[in-house]
Parts: C-alpha cells; structure tokens; sequence
C-alpha cells in the first residue's frame, strides 16, 4: 500500500520509456506483482503451516515483507522492482494462515465474529497509514532539502526513506511475533518455544517491578496515614491512656511503625491484585496478532 502514492514515479525515474503512456503500464505490473505471487504462494504457505505449525509461516512471512521493503527501497532499475515485490508476495502468502490462528484462538462461536471483524478494520487502518509515510516520506531530498542534502544515500535511492520506515515497523512486529505470539496448532502448541519463554521470562520481570512499586507506594500511604493519625492532638480533658481499659489482643500503634508491615502488604496485594479491567478483553494473543495483521497491512 505504502508504494501506491510514488510508483508512478518511481518507473520514471528508471527511464524505461520515453512514452509517458506506458509509465501506466509498467506501475501496474510492479504493483500486481506482490498480488500475483503471493495468490501463487498461498496455498503453499497454509499446507507448510499444518506441518511446521503457524508462528514460523507468519514470522516467514513478516521477514519476507522486510527483505521485499528493502530491495525495492535500493532498486535503481525496473527488474529489481519487479523482484522485489514479487519476493515479498511469494514469502508473504499467509492471510489464510493468519485467519486460520485467530480461529484456533477465539473457538467458541458467538466469539468469532467479533474476531473477524477486527481484521478488516486493522487493515484498513493500514492502508490508510502506509499511504501516508509513501507520500510523505518518498524523495526527501527534494521535499525536505534542509534535513536531507543532495549527494547522499537519500538522494542516490530517492525512495528508500518510506521502505526503510515500514521496515523498522516490520523489525518491532517481528519482536513481538517471536517472544509473545504463541503456536495455535493442535499438534504444535506444545513444543518448546524459545523465543515465547524469553517473552514470558520478560513479562513476569515487569510484572515484578510494577507489583514492588505498588507495595512501596501502599506502605508510604499507610505510614503517613498512620504518622498523621499520632500526631494530632487528643480532644480535650483525655491526655492519657494510663488506667484505661484495654484488650488483651489490641495492638498498640507507634509512631515509627505503619499499621501494616510490608510483609502484610506483599500478602494482601497477592491474593487481592488490582482488577485487569480491559485487559481481559484484550488479551495477549488477541493484541498481538490485532499488531500482526496491522503490520502485514
């Protein structure tokens, strides 16, 4: 999508023909090539994912998009443009495999309409959003002369800029896809996952962190509710507590101790932890691959 904006262009600047007619031409060809690979491939890709499961088609799937970006970021002549795109069709053929995960996620029924219509809307978002970095990004030297000079790789490759963009988008889905996307597949799920275990060793840590900060910040709440509850002075004509009546299992409060110790607080936010709220709509699987299908976008 990204490409659409600057195509036209991009086949001028190769000089292929002096015919401003068949510039037309020759952009239609770059831009269905991506659409006729990957309508060779997709079949292909969703037999591959029933036996070497679904995370490793789509993670071949975003690294072939990333290589297809870059190639056709540095090409200089109408073959490699060709190539490029068509690399990225025939290594990114996986929409059935993707719509394949998210009905091995979401299994009841009464749920999977709403699965469904998420893709529709992550993908329109992402043909709204890479038109936008072409348009914007494409020739920079000649759009942003002060930040970009002539004589530069920018100026050499005048439409490497929105490419190298999308691929640094591509690299962060990649991130997530390896450490937090989880195998769907009946007789795949179960195998050892590296890159998931390092993701779930990295989420544990974080929740570690945010945990001891919220215990910190209860127990310096307390202690100054406590601090400040001792230090204001009793009403009138009670001065003392000597001789008054007192319950063999009441505890008497000092000042230099909250009402609860960090060990009673670490227990308390255990078995009561703060409620989830929308995070049980949007689970893990659900937003990433809610991030997946955008990128692929």
């Amino acid at each position: 999508m990204s490409i659409f904006p600057y195509i036209y262009f991009m086949i001028e600047s190769f000089h292929v023909t002096n015919n401003e007619d068949q510039i037309s031409l020759y952009a239609g060809l770059v831009t269905s090539a991506f659409a006729f690979a990957e309508f060779s491939t997709g079949v292909l890709w969703g037999r591959l994912s029933d036996s070497i499961g679904r995370k490793p088609v789509l993670m071949v799937g975003l690294i072939g998009t990333l290589l297809s970006m870059l190639v056709f970021g540095f090409a200089s002549s109408l073959p490699i443009a060709l190539l490029g795109r068509a690399l990225g069709g025939a290594l990114n053929g996986n929409i059935g495999v993707l719509q394949t995960t998210v009905a091995e996620i979401v299994t009841e029924k009464k749920h999977q309409p709403s699965a469904y219509a998420i893709m529709p809307f992550v993908w329109s978002f992402g043909s709204i959003l890479g038109p936008l970095i072409g348009g914007a990004l494409a020739e920079p030297c000649k759009n942003y002369p002060r930040l970009f000079a002539r004589g530069t790789l920018w100026d050499r490759y005048p439409f490497l800029l929105p490419n190298v963009v999308c691929a640094m988008i591509i690299v962060l889905g990649i991130l997530i896809g390896i450490l937090f996307l989880e195998e769907t597949h009946q007789e795949k799920r179960y195998r050892r996952d590296i890159g998931l275990e390092i993701g779930q060793r990295l989420l544990r840590s974080l929740k570690r962190t945010r945990r001891a900060a919220l215990l910190d910040k209860s127990t310096d709440v307390n202690f100054a509710e406590s601090r400040s509850l001792l230090d204001d002075e009793p009403p009138p004509g009670y001065r003392t507590t000597e001789g008054s009546p007192r319950h063999p299992s009441s505890r008497s409060l000092s000042p230099a101790a909250p009402p609860y110790s960090c060990s009673e607080a670490r227990i308390f936010w255990q078995n009561n932890p703060p409620s989830a709220g929308i995070q049980k709509t949007f689970t893990r699987p659900v937003v990433t691959h809610i991030i997946g299908f955008g990128i692929l976008a």
